[in-house]
């Protein structure tokens, strides 16, 4: 190891985000991610027609003489009907928002709802919602979260504020979170990094008003709001990174101008290496990635969003479906 200060990097915000647990454990590559998604969706569907033929064959048995005589509406393979990757991605995100409005009705933090928008976009990174149904998972998503940044709410004082939810809907769930979130509570987010850079940004950029960059930190943070959190940035990008990215995004002259000052710095700290440009260009490279794909969110209108909803209701209660089946089969025998 040398003594020499200028051989010496500093280590940034971004190099102890890397030694972080949410790194080692919830960081993707596009393709990875892709790949979890599919696997998640195809596990989910197994399990979904496992459970179907266990009812399917229950309900063949006690009444054998309907399903010998109408084998055709009884079919089988035609009468569930389970949910695609496409829909499940639509409908999760539907379900992401309601955490928005359910956080905005209890006054809770950016902290708690970005936190609890974490927790539920990570729990269905693994889970299927042909497993497990998004509404009480999306309220003990918000219920740990606001418990993991100290919000304090009594679980009888946040289900009062729930339509048709009992504190047993929500606390049988929460180490079936816990476990599906490996343990992982605490969450990093790209506010705290906004801010390092508002603060930079005055630093680096004395030509510049307060209140211009006052401005573009706060415009920033409403990006952060409407793209970052819905989007699949997190698992993808650093805090940092996505910071920068909803700077840039915001006004790319300022920031292009400030990126200008920083590297011009490290490039004469390196005495004219080429790896000063190499890595400007890798950082742009990054931000318009992120700027990408935080735009890329796959929204449903609440139509489509209820129809996949009835799909989602049946394959977690193949026994209803089946038994709803039988009964319009059984009125259509009865003599008018």
């Amino acid at each position: 190891m040398t003594n020499d200060p200028v051989a010496r990097s500093n280590i940034t915000a971004d190099d102890l985000y890397r030694r972080s647990t949410q790194f080692r454990v919830w960081s993707y590559t596009k393709d990875k991610l892709v790949e979890t998604r599919e696997n998640t969706n195809e596990n989910g569907r197994a399990l979904a027609i496992k459970k179907f033929n266990i009812s399917f064959e229950t309900f063949k048995k006690d009444n054998s003489e309907i399903f010998e005589s109408h084998k055709e509406e009884l079919d089988p393979h035609t009468l569930i009907d389970l949910i695609t990757l496409d829909e499940e991605i639509k409908y999760l995100n539907f379900y992401a928002k309601n955490i928005l409005e359910a956080a905005k009705y209890f006054k809770m933090s950016t902290q708690v709802k970005s936190t609890a928008l974490s927790f539920f976009k990570k729990f269905y990174l693994l889970n299927s919602v042909m497993q497990y149904h998004p509404k009480n998972i999306l309220y003990t998503c918000l219920f740990l979260a606001a418990k993991s940044e100290n919000y304090f709410i009594s679980i009888e004082t946040f289900c009062k504020g729930l339509q048709k939810t009992e504190p047993k809907d929500i606390l049988d769930l929460e180490f079936t979170v816990l476990q599906s979130l490996k343990f992982t509570l605490l969450v990093h987010h790209p506010f705290r990094p906004l801010y390092g850079f508002f603060l930079d940004f005055q630093q680096v950029l004395s030509d510049i008003k307060i209140d211009e960059i006052g401005e573009l930190y706060d415009q920033a943070k409403n990006w952060l709001n409407n793209y970052a959190l819905l989007s699949d940035v997190s698992f993808l990008f650093t805090p940092p990174q996505i910071a920068l990215a909803a700077m840039y995004d915001t006004n790319p002259n300022i920031t292009n101008s400030y990126l200008s000052k920083k590297f011009k710095k490290l490039d004469t700290i390196k005495e004219g290496e080429v790896n000063g440009q190499t890595d400007y260009d890798l950082i742009f490279r990054t931000i318009e990635n992120c700027i990408e794909t935080a735009k890329q969110l796959i929204e449903s209108t609440r139509e489509e969003s209820t129809k996949i909803d009835r799909k989602c209701f049946f394959a977690i209660n193949p026994d209803k479906l089946i038994n709803k089946k039988l009964k319009k089969i059984k009125q259509g025998l009865q003599p008018q």
